[in-house]
């Protein structure tokens, strides 16, 4: 097993004749432009390449050039390399595409989330980077693929979906010097912010309307949290993506350090959102449920009714908090 060694990655690939390429369950902004940016790429230097998701392309990011190639699922064919991007570990790839990771394939893990045991064949794991897109971006230079419109776009979202329109902590000097190099290329920052940031489907109102009473804070004033069942979800038809943002309402009370979102994603499971504002490690946080993140972003997935689990995960949260303010 080779760590951390972009040289590697990019070595790997061009050996590669056929590449499948994929991010993670649930694909955000920085799965889904890293993915496509690699494909096209990639294709620039005459590699066959497939381009997939476990989950489809949310409808936010089908602005997106090349959105219309990523597949869904296991596509059909044979490849020589699998890509997994943006996962810490293999479940993010879904049942289907995570079966590869112990198929002949050779898998290359390109993340940018802290983790201790690297699954692939060939891993560059670098937690400094805001988003995996900043790490596609190194690649590209290491391998000499000169970028173009399409491809700096595609990366352009993917670094400002993660990094929250260049507001979180992890981004740093050089995100913004790749972000300019990015610019050059044309990319229509206006039009790209808008569709990500600003411009939401009805479907997101009205989750918002059904879950903004289910605001809870608790006695000490720094975790909050909020919840969305299935029966919700059921009702109006509402979709993954139109959820991603419900925990950054119970992040911004003043006061609140630790931002939780409980999402029944089906009958006994729930997936849990954790954000910190200044002190708590939620990806140490998340750890303890067999998730994890970053410091102030991070998640898990966790068997049980959502009173069950959000009754556990609000009192670790409390008692996170009550350890990191003795140590602040």
């Amino acid at each position: 097993m080779q760590t951390n060694s972009i040289a590697a990655v990019a070595r790997t690939l061009k050996e590669a004749d056929s590449i499948l390429i994929s991010g993670h369950v649930m694909p955000d902004g920085d799965s889904i432009g890293s993915t496509i940016a690699l494909g096209l790429a990639l294709g620039k230097i005459d590699k066959n390449v497939a381009m997939t998701s476990p989950h489809q392309v949310p409808d936010i990011y089908k602005f997106l050039p090349g959105s219309n190639c990523v597949q869904q699922g296991m596509p059909e064919g044979k490849f020589d390399v699998f890509v997994a991007l943006d996962c810490s570990v293999p479940d993010r790839l879904g049942d289907e595409l995570q079966s590869l990771v112990n198929d002949s394939v050779t898998v290359v893990n390109i993340d940018h989330h802290q983790s201790e045991k690297p699954f692939a064949d060939v891993n560059y794991i670098d937690s400094n980077s805001a988003s995996t897109g900043e790490i596609i971006y190194d690649l590209l230079k290491e391998m000499n693929i000169e970028l173009d419109k399409n491809i700096a776009t595609n990366l352009y979202t993917a670094i400002a979906s993660d990094t929250g329109s260049f507001k979180y902590e992890g981004t740093k000097p050089t995100t913004h010097h790749k972000i300019a190099d990015l610019l050059q290329f044309d990319v229509k920052v206006a039009h790209v912010s808008k569709s990500i940031f600003d411009e939401k489907p009805i479907e997101v109102f009205k989750v918002l309307q059904i879950a903004l009473p289910t605001l809870e804070v608790s006695n000490c004033g720094k975790v909050a949290w909020i919840s969305f069942d299935l029966m919700a979800k059921d009702r109006i038809s509402a979709k993954d993506e139109h959820t991603e943002e419900l925990v950054d309402y119970p992040r911004r009370i003043k006061g609140v350090e630790v931002a939780l979102f409980f999402r029944e994603i089906s009958t006994g499971s729930v997936k849990v959102s954790m954000r910190s504002n200044y002190f708590v490690d939620v990806n140490k946080l998340a750890a303890r449920f067999n998730g994890g993140g970053h410091k102030r972003a991070a998640g898990c997935l966790i068997d049980g009714g959502i009173s069950d689990v959000r009754e556990q995960i609000v009192a670790a949260a409390i008692e996170a908090v009550q350890r990191g303010s003795l140590n602040d």
